[in-house]
């Protein structure tokens, strides 16, 4: 079975829709790894979305991440910076009751079976835990051995990687389009982000030789994977979408 990874969409829809466009007709299985709201100018359509895809995908794990649990209280305001708390103050003003409700009905963990784990920050901290290759991360890689998980599938930290102990730094930074086996266990992969990509697979921030189009307002990436359960990998991925209507509507917010 091949699965779509997304995580961290952060209330941008036009990241969200260019992916579901992208990645149509290749994954029959869905797993949001969590942050759905938080900084994005439209939290409500991306929930509308991710309960659509509920609907018509028979397996569709949805996670929370710590921008949505803040939300309904089970993080305190105070955890999160000056920017963060600013969106986190709007969209409980204009999240509707039922949107706020589902968020709420939403783990941050989730034992799927098989020796694999999701969470959204790290196997010990599942809401706000951040995994970067360090001492926290060979924690994290102890701590699936010792529970018996073999992969970790994570978000939080906005950036695409895989960790595993023993690599360079335990960690692999993947680029767009390549295709990374879980025989390694235990491992951890992250996805990157869909809607705010602090760095582009791998710490790209200009363009890079082989990009297909370069990096711009209207040709900007939103990461995603898909993962293969047949074959246990993961193959990262990105979209590009226009952001120019999104930056516009995000410097009305301020």
């Amino acid at each position: 079975m091949k699965k779509l990874l997304i995580s961290d969409i952060h209330a941008n829809p036009s990241a969200l829709e260019a992916v579901l466009l992208a990645s149509r007709g290749e994954y029959e299985a869905v797993l949001c790894l969590g942050d759905i709201t938080g900084y994005g100018p439209d939290p409500e359509a991306c929930i509308d979305l991710l309960r659509s895809l509920q609907k018509t995908i028979k397996s569709c794990v949805i996670l929370a991440g710590n921008h949505d649990a803040v939300l309904f209280g089970a993080i305190p305001l105070e955890w999160f910076n000056k920017q963060a708390q600013s969106s986190i103050k709007r969209m409980r003003k204009t999240l509707s009751a039922d949107s706020l409700y589902w968020l709420s009905s939403l783990s941050s963990y989730i034992d799927l079976g098989e020796r694999v784990l999701a969470v959204h920050g790290a196997p010990e901290d599942p809401v706000a835990g951040y995994l970067f290759g360090g001492m926290e991360t060979l924690s994290a890689l102890s701590y699936m051995q010792e529970q018996f998980f073999d992969v970790c599938f994570c978000g939080h930290t906005h950036s695409a990687a895989v960790f595993v102990r023993g690599w360079k730094d335990n960690t692999h930074a993947p680029a767009p389009g390549e295709t990374v086996y879980l025989d390694n266990a235990p491992v951890i992969v992250n996805p990157g982000s869909t809607g705010f990509p602090r760095t582009f697979n791998g710490g790209r921030t200009a363009d890079m030789p082989g990009d297909s189009e370069p990096i711009s307002i209207t040709s900007y990436p939103a990461c995603f994977a898909i993962w293969d359960t047949e074959t246990r990998s993961v193959t990262f991925r990105e979209a590009r979408y226009d952001r120019t209507s999104l930056e516009a509507r995000l410097a009305r917010l301020k």
